[in-house]
């Protein structure tokens, strides 16, 4: 439990650094462009985590490629992460086709579906997914679990990471409007974002979907002991979902939909049993799925 609070203060740390320098960044960047204030805020907390976590990681004794998660010959995870991106997009295309063929989510009629605004979505779609995908894994499934595990066993820390990773993921997903930035806004979005957790029920849909997802992937991870598997399952995702958000709109006829959460209009109760689906292929595969998923060679 030590590697664990300590990763949890700096997080906590790296919030309210965050919190404090995010407005006067904002200031900076603006003209340099147009730059969401949630956006700009969330990605100094992810510089200022960071940095924190080069210094935590040395002081846990995390400094070997394979103490990040990356102990495959390098082939080897790079084929084993670009084929089971390939089962992310498949078993993520799943989850979206039932959205779309249940008409949750609807084509968004702002939107002209040429081959050119297809192939746009895609590439953004791919950026955002190897982005998140690689940080988060070798964060999250990567440093953290190593750490934790170390002291508790693999099924701690897999049980330990995933709920910080579906706390984290409420960070950053309230906008605050232009005319009402200041120098407190920092703080100000921190509020924003984790005040819907102290009324559990009307986010909890969306927090076991990310709850759900982190277990996946920490399974993965123990499967495994590496987190190729993690980084390609989680790429997969992010892309079908980016393109999700970026093609389509929640349909209003529906709104009252019980398989998906009003707090971004695409997670929900849909991901349990999809999650399990896809957990109880990984386990019953896991003889296929270890030799090939974590030795060297």
């Amino acid at each position: 439990m030590r590697a664990f609070a300590w990763f949890l203060g700096v997080v906590v740390l790296a919030l309210m650094v965050g919190a404090c320098i995010a407005y006067p960044a904002y200031w900076l960047v603006a003209g340099l462009g147009h730059w969401a204030f949630h956006r700009v805020a969330e990605r100094i907390a992810m510089l200022v985590l960071a940095l924190e976590l080069v210094w935590l990681c040395r002081r846990l004794g995390i400094r070997k490629r394979g103490d990040f998660g990356y102990g495959l010959a390098r082939r080897r995870f790079i084929a084993q992460a670009l084929l089971w991106g390939g089962v992310g997009i498949v078993t993520g295309a799943a989850g979206a086709a039932f959205l779309l063929l249940s008409k949750i989510r609807i084509a968004d009629p702002h939107v002209v579906f040429s081959t050119a605004a297809v192939l746009r979505m895609s590439a953004m779609g791919l950026s955002s997914g190897i982005a998140v995908a690689l940080i988060e894994e070798t964060v999250m499934r990567g440093a953290m679990h190593t750490a934790i595990q170390r002291e508790s066993g693999p099924w701690a820390a897999a049980l330990l990471t995933a709920p910080l990773f579906a706390v984290l993921h409420f960070f950053a997903k309230a906008g605050i409007p232009a005319a009402e930035l200041g120098w407190w806004s920092g703080f100000d979005l921190l509020h924003r974002s984790f005040v819907p957790l102290a009324a559990p029920l009307t986010v909890l849909d969306s927090f076991l979907s990310w709850l759900a997802v982190g277990l996946l992937l920490s399974l993965t991870r123990v499967l495994t002991g590496n987190i190729a598997v993690a980084i390609g399952l989680h790429a997969g995702w992010v892309l079908v979902l980016r393109m999700l958000q970026l093609g389509t709109v929640r349909n209003i006829a529906t709104a009252d939909s019980i398989w998906v959460g009003k707090f971004d209009g695409l997670l929900g109760y849909w991901m349990l049993p999809w999650s399990i689906a896809i957990a109880i292929a990984l386990w019953s595969l896991r003889k296929w799925l270890v030799p090939r998923a974590s030795m060297n060679g």
